[in-house]
């Protein structure tokens, strides 16, 4: 038969209240961390308007929607509160062209448009959303007349490109910098689409000849061309476009790839 005393009795209630105690502050301790590890700020519209009224430059804030996971409106009427709420042109841009940053425990995901190494990448820009264009392959065609020279031309046997715009100053990104763009008016046929490019003036043995070898200067259009917010280059038309066919070609360290066309097509 085993007896307790008073003071056994005293030390086993002690012991109990330390255990939990303990318990509870272990507990505690991973909510605490748990919670800390689960919650992550999410931008959204509201967000960056309260960060442009605190007056942080637009430097700052464009730096912290690069880094930070977010969530914004980017419907017409969104855009033009946030224009009404002063929010600088700079800022809506890196709202609707930055890719949002992965979750710390996440790898990040691939930018979009992105290609194997070496290989050129053009994407049409519109609603916040990149649109990969396709490239088609040209055959080089070339054409030569008694004592008038000779003319090449690459020749797209489909008449019309299948992705079609309304913009008449649509922006374009590449997602690297290795290549230079050359926007191109394309020639139409009757069941094809021609670009016109090097030509030979005439025959040497009559008095020489000049020679020109790239896109005909009457079918290249000016193309500006700018740093984009998230990295790569933010590419836009000089002048509006007229409805038409067009096309972007690659040029890298000076060579320009003219037999595969990034078309598309102006309503």
């Amino acid at each position: 038969m085993t007896f307790t005393t008073p003071e056994s009795r005293l030390s086993r209630s002690q012991s109990v209240r330390v255990v939990v105690l303990a318990g509870l502050v272990f507990f505690g301790i991973l909510a605490l961390v748990g919670g800390r590890g689960v919650a992550q700020e999410v931008l959204t519209n509201d967000s960056v308007v309260k960060m442009v009224k605190a007056g942080l430059p637009d430097a700052v804030i464009i730096q912290k929607i690069r880094a930070s996971e977010r969530k914004f409106d980017t419907s017409a009427d969104a855009l033009i509160k946030l224009k009404g709420a002063g929010v600088p042109d700079k800022v809506i841009e890196a709202m609707l062209g930055a890719p949002a940053a992965a979750p710390p425990s996440a790898a990040a995901p691939s930018p979009p448009g992105a290609a194997a190494a070496g290989e050129p990448v053009i994407a049409h820009v519109a609603a916040g959303s990149q649109k990969k264009l396709k490239s088609v392959i040209g055959n080089m065609e070339f054409k030569v007349e008694p004592f008038g020279g000779s003319r090449q031309e690459v020749v797209l046997r489909e008449p019309r490109a299948q992705y079609r715009i309304v913009e008449k100053e649509p922006v374009f990104l590449a997602p690297n910098t290795t290549y230079q763009w050359v926007l191109v008016r394309l020639k139409p046929g009757k069941r094809d689409r021609n670009l016109p490019m090097s030509d030979h003036s005439g025959w040497w043995t009559y008095g020489g000849a000049t020679y020109r070898h790239g896109v005909d200067p009457k079918y290249a259009i000016k193309l500006t061309t700018e740093p984009a917010p998230n990295g790569g280059l933010r590419l836009k038309p000089g002048e509006p476009l007229a409805p038409g066919e067009y096309g972007l070609v690659a040029a890298s360290r000076g060579q320009i790839n003219l037999v595969e066309v990034f078309d598309f097509g102006v309503e």
